[in-house]
């Protein structure tokens, strides 16, 4: 499973060499999440001058991607998180050891929790904070979270942040 929040054009370069990377004859999950950081800051320049020429303020560059999926030699869900908004610094990788997954602001002080409840307001929160650093509305909508077991992944609308 692969998630983000950001450029749509940049995460479907990041899902198209995912996706290549999956047909591998030596594909492992643990592989591909070790090697996503490397691609995304090789990626990032072409897409900050890409966004240059079109005229878009590079402050307001961002993304946040979301891999997990299961990890046959961990025996379990396997999750990674990767953030990044300038090519000066390298990509921040964090794995996540479940539940609430999101490497940026303004949730790194949120104490996980799966409860719907928490789900919800931890969205809001998060919705509000960009809305707010961007000075108009770009997050909002419905809560999609995905439920990843083995063999199956799961996604659920929790309903409107």
């Amino acid at each position: 499973m692969l998630a983000t929040r950001g450029s749509t054009q940049f995460f479907l370069r990041i899902y198209e060499l995912a996706l290549q990377a999956s047909f591998r004859a030596d594909f492992t999950m643990e592989q591909l999440s070790a090697e996503l950081g490397l691609v995304v800051d090789q990626l990032w320049p072409n897409y900050e001058k890409a966004a240059a020429e079109a005229g878009l303020p590079l402050e307001q560059l961002g993304t946040e991607l979301v891999l997990g999926g299961w990890s046959p030699k961990n025996g379990r869900m396997m999750a990674t998180g990767y953030a990044k908004s300038d090519s000066r610094r390298p990509t921040r990788v964090q794995p996540i050891g479940g539940q609430l997954a999101s490497p940026s602001e303004p949730l790194q002080a949120v104490t996980p929790s799966m409860a719907q409840a928490d789900l919800m307001a931890h969205a809001r929160l998060q919705a509000s904070h960009l809305n707010e650093q961007m000075g108009r509305r770009v997050a909002g909508g419905r809560l999609l979270i995905g439920v990843l077991q083995q063999g199956q992944a799961v996604v659920k609308d929790l309903g409107t942040i």
